[in-house]
């Protein structure tokens, strides 16, 4: 079965979250220690928390008021990521830095401890599962529609094509994901009917980071369609300040398309983690002279390859 590749990371969050929560006060720094180590690792969460704005928490305010002193928005996060990386950082075999003041206040470290992983780590949690909840969603529809597509669409897809090019299918993609509740499925302000109006207001709304792009080796569109397609998530990505970028390339080619490089071989789709995560979607609707069950039995299969780590260097390159 395809496993989206935000399941894992929700997956871990939840046991280390578990762990920190049952955990002895001897080892409660090391929970910690690791739930960090995980954040700053995981690209999808690395870059989630480098969105935040700066902030410095102040523990010489009673912990018991220190939530009262945080807005109700991505500032309280920030405040929360960096009471955990004190917390780590501070923390030696013979002194407790952070709760030095704080366990004058409670029975026991461990009501302290307790205290510490309610206040800081459990809402920082909430924010970055809501954060991949978001990102797995959009994962959802697109593979949705990459199903839709290639199941029962792919016929009517390649005559759009043929009668008005690669802005049909950027359309009908765009119109899928509308339909399926993103507001605003635009990443430029350009809508296909030329009409201004449409994206009016996209740079204060919420724009959806995604390229779409055709592979047809006939027309010459291969790599060099996907790199741009690439360059142009980069750059809406960066001027959006958004942590993900979207590449859908649908495949005329009867050979399939292949991403390689960077993803575990059960996860989709393929990706690009390098401070910001760009994931590559490929939509094959290309005719096929026979069913995939009767095609060239017992030989290797040609597929179109696309070597993700150099396609990565050709656009930095640039």
């Amino acid at each position: 079965m395809m496993k989206i590749h935000t399941d894992r990371i929700r997956n871990r969050l939840d046991q280390l979250i578990t762990e920190l929560a049952n955990t002895s006060s001897l080892v409660y720094y090391d929970r910690l220690r690791a739930f960090r180590q995980y954040c700053d690792s995981t690209p999808a969460l690395a870059s989630c928390l480098a969105q935040l704005p700066q902030a410095h928490c102040d523990f010489r305010i009673h912990m018991q008021d220190l939530a009262n002193q945080w807005p109700e928005s991505e500032a309280g996060y920030a405040f929360r990521w960096d009471a955990i990386n004190q917390a780590v950082d501070g923390h030696s075999k013979d002194k407790d830095l952070i709760f030095v003041s704080p366990l004058l206040d409670f029975h026991s470290s461990h009501d302290a401890y307790g205290h510490f992983t309610g206040v800081f780590v459990v809402p920082l949690y909430h924010y970055l599962v809501d954060q991949l909840e978001a990102s797995s969603t959009m994962l959802y529809l697109l593979l949705r529609y990459k199903r839709w597509a290639e199941w029962f669409q792919a016929e009517r897809l390649r005559e759009d094509y043929r009668k008005s090019g690669e802005d049909a299918l950027d359309t009908d993609l765009r119109r899928f994901l509308f339909e399926s509740g993103i507001d605003y499925p635009f990443s430029q302000p350009h809508s296909p009917g030329g009409r201004a109006d449409i994206v009016a207001g996209l740079e204060t709304d919420d724009p959806l980071v995604l390229e779409t792009k055709v592979w047809d080796s006939k027309k010459g569109y291969k790599e060099n369609r996907v790199r741009d397609g690439l360059r142009q998530a980069m750059d809406y990505a960066a001027k959006y300040g958004k942590d993900k970028g979207y590449v859908a390339v649908f495949n005329l080619d009867p050979d399939p398309l292949v991403f390689v490089g960077g993803t575990d071989a059960d996860e989709w789709p393929a990706r690009i983690e390098r401070g910001r995560t760009y994931y590559f979607i490929e939509i094959d609707i290309a005719e096929q002279a026979k069913p995939v069950s009767q095609r060239d039995r017992g030989k290797p299969v040609k597929r179109n390859e696309v070597q993700l780590a150099k396609l990565w260097d050709d656009v930095e390159g640039v």
